[in-house]
């Protein structure tokens, strides 16, 4: 494959990106998409750089003038004008997603409840009770649909009762959730877009109405530690603070975690010799959870925008350009991780992999996605007997989109219970 034969945004090319990232390291590690002003940076120690310089590199598109996830002015004015942040004249950008040093006057808000190995433990049996209740469901049936009857289910819950939702509102939370991944599809019409967009602001609304709840009835939840939380130490947080760092957290901590149970279990499962492994040495599960994130990242690549005009391995990068720091490709570098395209349940720096990005903005869920991982494979091997893919059911496609990666369906069997 030469770089003039590849198209990032063909859905050919997204069903499988790995040739095109093997062509893209050999012939252009900065990579500029035709006709575009974006700049797709593919290289491990590129992407890192990248991240780490947040002052050239900004996670602000809305301030420096850079491509938005939400392509049409009227969706995004749709939110500035019905949403919580009507008075910022913001749309739904997250205050997560801010540049330092804003970021990390938000970010310590939240470490401690998603970050700290006591809320871990605290959260470990909530995990594993849930995880053998979902296998309770459907032992007895010997095959299942694993995305629609475990790989969503699992982690929607575990996020709803952290945060502080009714378990009663999941349909609901879930479909909120799922719009908001919908723009990284990128090419969504204007009324696509204004669905999210109305999505959305249904979604901080409710979050608006829970906060207030919380407020006459504290719990032990993270929307009541936001309610009580102070900014800088001094004045509460606004409800559009609240409902930013909720919308952020909730969608962050169910979407991604799906898309690699279902990566993994396929993974597993493809191959007898790695099912094998795994069921005689369950202690090799952690680190096949982390070489499962490596192999497929879930989270393929996010956005920045260059503040400054500068420059990666010598290509010219002008102010206001769209910079893509590309996960999937720097997680497949074989100058960082040898033999990169082979699944390797053994391989020692498989930790190393930047599926939860690294620096300010590493991903705050990322501990809580790993215990998730590792319950549910260790849980799913020794309860479920001589686990396959179900023959002649699955096609193992996945969803077309630029940033997302996850397969659409996975049918299992097992030996009945």
């Amino acid at each position: 494959m030469t770089i003039d034969s590849i198209d990032l945004y063909d859905p050919k090319t997204q069903a499988d990106w790995f040739p095109a990232y093997r062509a893209l390291h050999e012939q252009a590690p900065v990579y500029r998409i035709p006709g575009s002003d974006t700049y797709v940076i593919c290289k491990y120690e590129d992407v890192l750089a990248v991240i780490r310089d947040p002052e050239t590199f900004s996670n602000q598109p809305e301030i420096h003038g850079g491509e938005q996830l939400i392509e049409h002015p009227e969706a995004r004015q749709y939110y500035i004008d019905h949403g919580l942040g009507k008075d910022t004249g913001r749309a739904r950008w997250p205050l997560l997603g801010m540049d330092p040093p804003d970021h990390k006057k938000y970010r310590v808000l939240i470490d401690k409840d998603l970050l700290s190995k006591t809320t871990l433990r605290r959260a470990q049996p909530m995990i594993e009770q849930t995880v053998d209740e979902l296998i309770d469901g459907f032992a007895a049936s010997g095959e299942i649909e694993f995305i629609r009857d475990f790989a969503v289910p699992l982690p929607v819950r575990i996020i709803t009762l952290m945060i502080g939702f009714p378990l009663e509102d999941i349909p609901q939370l879930k479909e909120w959730s799922t719009a908001w991944t919908l723009p990284f599809m990128r090419g969504l019409t204007l009324e696509q877009e204004l669905e999210v967009a109305r999505q959305g602001v249904a979604f901080q609304d409710y979050i608006r109405r829970t906060a207030d709840a919380r407020r006459k009835e504290p719990r032990d939840d993270v929307i009541t530690h936001l309610v009580q939380a102070r900014y800088e130490g001094e004045r509460p947080l606004t409800d559009h603070e609240i409902a930013s760092i909720v919308d952020n957290m909730y969608v962050g901590g169910n979407e991604t975690t799906t898309f690699t149970l279902a990566s993994g279990l396929w993974l597993m499962l493809r191959d007898p010799a790695v099912y094998g492994a795994l069921r005689a040495d369950p202690s090799k599960i952690p680190n096949f959870a982390e070489e499962v994130l490596r192999f497929e990242s879930p989270t393929q690549g996010l956005y920045r925008i260059a503040t400054r005009d500068t420059e990666i391995r010598g290509v010219p990068i002008p102010k206001g350009s769209t910079v893509h720091i590309r996960f999937g490709a720097a997680n497949r570098d074989g100058d960082v991780f040898k033999c990169p395209d082979q699944l390797d349940i053994d391989r020692e720096n498989a930790g190393k992999h930047l599926a939860f990005s690294q620096g300010e903005h590493h991903c705050p869920g990322g501990p809580l996605a790993r215990m998730e991982l590792v319950i549910a494979f260790e849980r799913l091997i020794a309860r479920l007997p001589n686990l396959r893919l179900t023959p002649g059911r699955n096609d193992f496609t996945h969803y077309p989109g630029f940033v997302l990666r996850g397969l659409k369906e996975l049918h299992v069997s097992f030996d009945r219970g």
